[in-house]
């Protein structure tokens, strides 16, 4: 499953990062906590394919879908 296609307040954790994304866009991605291991809850689903709010640590943050399809999740058992 990837991020884009989580469930609205539901819970992962990250698995890894799609190498297809530029390196900059990774390495933004890692500053911001994007990270093999981390927990992560889906906040909200914006409407017609806006973008998805997601929660790591006490941060939030807005990602749209080119980024968010290519974060790859495990759920939570």
């Amino acid at each position: 499953m990837t991020l884009w296609e989580m469930k609205a307040k539901s819970h992962a954790h990250i698995d890894s990062i799609c190498d297809s994304l530029t390196s900059a866009v990774a390495s933004r991605l890692a500053e911001m906590g994007f990270t093999a291991g981390q927990p992560v809850i889906c906040v909200r689903r914006s409407p017609l394919q806006g973008p998805l709010v997601v929660q790591i640590g006490d941060c939030v943050y807005s990602l749209e879908q080119a980024v968010a399809s290519k974060i790859r999740l495990s759920q939570l058992s």
